[in-house]
């Protein structure tokens, strides 16, 4: 195997859909890869848009939102290496569910639906369980975010979103970790208001849990974090 063909292979075994697959399917995946790379703030699709593709996270990062006709954004989560984006689509053959921007450079591979449906066909018992064991780790990060938004307060709310943005991106750093996102982008992830987001910031920022800079937010202690968000 070339040295490009694992490396491909190593981030899709990254990959939460992936990463049980065969290796002869991973194989089968490699040469209709495209490589493909958006600069920050690019749209890579949007809400609605036909579902051609699916692209899997090299490097960087994309943030997935939708919008109200008012222009309002909720932000439903950040992706990284390893993710994939507009799978969805593929499986149900419906429209794009929401928009995906580049929220860095990022660099990914993109595979068409074509192929898709030529992958299927390679399907075994392992993929099977592999795309089922998929579908339920959706289900279950939804019910969650759902469980969140109704029961948590604000405070226990944004200490999990950091703390979800940390584990993003696979960081194995304990102290003094900096996430780098806005006020207004955390609180849009949380499901909170400009307002609320600046109470719960506070408060945690009192308990010596963090302290804000500039566009960034530094967290002495990622693992009090962790006790805050009741894991």
């Amino acid at each position: 195997m070339s040295e490009s063909a694992q490396s491909i292979i190593e981030v899709l075994r990254k990959s939460e859909l992936f990463r049980d697959f065969s290796e002869n399917v991973l194989n089968t995946m490699v040469p209709w890869l495209d490589k493909c790379e958006f600069q920050k703030g690019n749209v890579i699709c949007m809400k609605g848009d036909e579902s051609d593709c699916l692209y899997i996270i090299d490097k960087g990062e994309a943030e997935i939102n939708v919008s109200s006709m008012e222009g309002k954004v909720i932000t439903l989560g950040v992706l990284s290496d390893g993710d994939v984006v507009g799978e969805i689509g593929l499986l149900d053959k419906g429209p794009r569910t929401a928009n995906v921007i580049a929220r860095t450079d990022i660099q990914m591979y993109k595979l068409s639906r074509d192929d898709f449906e030529k992958l299927l066909e390679s399907f075994g018992p392992k993929e099977l369980k592999a795309v089922t064991s998929y579908i339920c780790y959706l289900f279950r990060r939804a019910t969650n975010s759902l469980e969140e938004t109704a029961f948590m307060d604000a405070d226990v709310r944004v200490a999990r979103k950091m703390v979800e943005l940390f584990e993003a991106e696979n960081s194995e750093k304990r102290t003094d970790v900096e996430l780098v996102i806005s006020q207004v982008a955390l609180g849009q992830m949380s499901g909170l208001s400009r307002e609320a987001t600046n109470k719960a910031l506070s408060h945690l920022e009192n308990e010596g849990l963090l302290k804000r800079e500039y566009k960034k937010i530094v967290i002495p202690d990622i693992d009090a974090l962790y006790d805050k968000g009741d894991y």
